[in-house]
């Protein structure tokens, strides 16, 4: 339906001629014929004021050729021919077709206006339709002549680039049409089986108007990252941390027949990133584990462009019989058509120039594909583009204008809330303490510490530490995302100091940490007991002096106020008072 829509619009550019222009028709369509007889040199002779030429050998000598003009009305291409082209002239051979091309030469008046190309209507009598017939007009003699190898009804006829153009308008306008329906899982998140919440960052509601739709899930142990188009551009797409991109899958072309230009310029010559294209979705992989996936995306002005421009020649093609090569199975003409894309650099909102280099370096790109019995119709279409390109691309302008009010988006997705266990803390990063500077740790313990100079350690479970649960897990943030709290020791110059208890959030990361030496007077403070209660660390700890000397029992909560971590109610559970020992 896409190609019959186009083919009826390209055929509204061949205009009439009005009347004045082309010499009177004959007073009755039952005039009689005009006939003359090939001779042994070929043919020269006017029959009904059509100038008809041709090689000896174009016919055996002796065959009649006849002209009968007519006052019928030209045939319909898809969609009616503006009427009063002039008179038409029924060219025969006596039954059979010319075995060498014959020329036909049609008087005309005036000049045609600048923009128009003469061409030939005519109608084969193989049953193909109606066609158009290059030709060309010489204003010095006043004549459109035309070179063809298929006698029959012919009407004489300018094509105006400006219509044409606005044809082409027509044609843009359809692929600005192309939207897709919101799917009900944009913006959602998802749960995968650890517990992380995977999620897209913004606002994807239905009111909502991104360049691309995200839904997120796992599979096999990744989060795949789902684009829908939501808008009639392609967007050159990348994604980090380091993504691979599904194949991507054949589009509606229900829609418009433009997207198998894009379809095939994506599966045939794939971009290095990416080419989300309109009407159709992408899928991006991540590795499982990273907290935050990019996908970013620039609007590909040139290749959409470039892509209606050459479905539009091909309709345009049609009209004259060329049965032009798929751009689309020519890796010859895809490598050009995407370098002549990639040299343009048209940006968001590119310049008449831009557009009409571009638009020139497409169609060389598509001269080569005419083959032999083939290349002076196509080469007739791709000189007549070519002269009057500025014509033909204004509407492209304007609409590529009207359509990058925006020519980027950035689509976050982000992993939160994988629960905290303690092999995740065994590798996890730890403030400083002990005067040793922050790290990451290497199973449980801090590296790079001499061992003269002491250590830092996570206080493992059955340690001689005897710490009971030195890891705790529980929602320390209110969030309703598991946390997690870790109870440390470390040495500085040959002699333990206080317990360190760190609070973990997702990632893990250090959301805070509490020195336990600076909550009670006392050389050391070794913690006996940890839990989480009411969304607090519940700790039981012991400070003493020297070896065990002035012994004292506490406990408190450690609660995170959201910026930081505070000790409350701190209680002397046991041991002598203050200032006695």
């Amino acid at each position: 339906m896409a190609v019959v829509l186009v083919l009826a619009c390209v055929a509204a550019g061949v205009v009439a001629v009005r009347s004045g222009w082309f010499g009177k028709e004959p007073s009755s369509a039952k005039e009689n014929a005009i006939s003359a007889v090939v001779g042994t040199d070929g043919l020269d002779v006017t029959l009904s004021g059509v100038h008809l030429s041709g090689p000896a050998g174009l016919a055996p000598a002796g065959t009649v050729v006849t002209a009968t003009p007519t006052t019928s009305s030209p045939p319909e291409l898809p969609t009616a021919i503006t009427t009063n082209l002039g008179a038409g002239v029924d060219i025969s051979l006596q039954g059979r077709q010319p075995d060498k091309p014959l020329e036909v030469r049609f008087p005309v008046v005036g000049t045609p206006p600048e923009g128009q190309h003469a061409v030939l209507v005519t109608v084969p009598s193989d049953g193909s339709g109606a066609h158009l017939v290059p030709a060309s007009f010489d204003a010095g003699t006043g004549t459109i002549t035309a070179t063809t190898n298929h006698l029959s009804l012919f009407w004489p006829a300018f094509i105006d680039l400006r219509e044409v153009g606005r044809t082409f308008d027509k044609f843009v306008t359809q692929t600005l049409g192309i939207t897709s329906p919101r799917p009900d899982c944009a913006g959602e998140k998802v749960t995968d089986p650890s517990g992380t919440t995977i999620s897209p960052v913004g606002d994807y509601s239905p009111t909502a108007k991104p360049a691309a739709w995200p839904c997120v899930s796992t599979k096999d142990g990744q989060v795949v990252v789902e684009l829908t188009s939501n808008s009639p551009l392609p967007w050159r797409t990348r994604a980090t941390p380091a993504a691979t991109l599904d194949p991507q899958g054949t589009p509606d072309l229900a829609k418009a027949a433009i997207l198998a230009g894009y379809h095939t310029l994506v599966t045939e010559r794939p971009y290095a990133e990416g080419l989300l294209i309109p009407g159709t979705t992408m899928s991006y992989r991540f590795p499982a584990g990273s907290s935050t996936a990019t996908v970013q995306g620039q609007v590909d002005l040139g290749t959409w462009l470039a892509m209606d421009l050459v479905f539009a020649v091909q309709s345009l093609m049609a009209l004259f019989h060329v049965d032009y090569q798929d751009v689309g199975t020519n890796a010859d003409r895809l490598t050009c058509l995407g370098d002549a894309v990639e040299a343009a650099q048209l940006g968001a909102k590119p310049g008449v120039d831009a557009v009409t280099n571009l638009a020139r370096a497409v169609l060389s790109c598509l001269a080569p594909l005419a083959g032999d019995a083939l290349k002076d119709a196509a080469a007739f279409v791709l000189l007549v583009l070519s002269s009057g390109i500025s014509l033909v691309v204004g509407g492209f302008l304007g609409a590529a204008l009207t359509a990058t009010s925006a020519d980027t988006f950035r689509i976050d997705v982000e992993s939160t809330g994988k629960p905290i266990t303690a092999a995740d803390l065994s590798t996890a990063p730890v403030p400083g303490m002990c005067q040793h500077p922050a790290g990451t740790l290497v199973d449980g313990s801090l590296p790079g510490i001499p061992t003269h100079d002491g250590f830092v350690q996570l206080v493992a479970k059955g340690s001689p530490s005897e710490v009971d649960n030195p890891i705790v897990v529980g929602d320390l943030t209110a969030d309703g995302t598991p946390d997690a709290a870790a109870v440390f020791m470390c040495s500085r110059g040959g002699v333990g100091w206080p317990h360190h208890v760190v609070l973990y959030g997702p990632g893990p990361e250090v959301l805070g940490s509490v020195d336990l030496g600076s909550v009670t007077d006392g050389e050391h403070s070794n913690v006996r007991n940890m839990s989480i209660e009411g969304g607090d660390v519940a700790l039981e700890w012991n400070s003493y002096q020297g070896a065990s000397f002035c012994l004292r029992g506490w406990s408190a909560r450690i609660h995170w106020t959201g910026s930081q971590a505070s000790v409350t109610g701190l209680v002397q559970t046991s041991g002598p008072a203050k200032g006695t020992c």
